[in-house]
């Protein structure tokens, strides 16, 4: 019963070695794309779906504990939040015209 268990994450650890160069591959083609700021709306969230996937199963967290997931969840809540204060800021700080004309 051992070998079949090894051959099913064999399998599965590759069939994720492949996602993982897929999405670096979608990443790299999107970039190329040359969408300005709409390319990193659709190149974020691939990249955090790729970081999760490699944290989850090579980093093996998916046998920890629930401390390490709470860990997780707030390292997940800081980036979003880091992610999205200088739009804030851009969006609800008072500015004079000035400041955004291009010389």
């Amino acid at each position: 019963m051992e070998q079949h268990s090894n051959e099913t994450d064999f399998k599965r650890d590759i069939l994720i070695y492949f996602t993982i160069i897929a999405m670096t591959g979608l990443i790299v083609g999107i970039s190329h794309l040359q969408l300005g700021v709409r390319g990193i709306f659709l190149i974020v969230p691939i990249a955090c779906i790729e970081a999760s996937i490699l944290a989850y199963y090579f980093m093996h967290l998916m046998s920890k504990k629930k401390t390490v997931h709470l860990v997780l969840l707030l390292t997940v809540i800081v980036f979003i939040n880091l992610l999205f204060w200088p739009a804030w800021d851009v969006v609800y700080s008072p500015r004079t015209p000035s400041e955004f004309t291009k010389y």
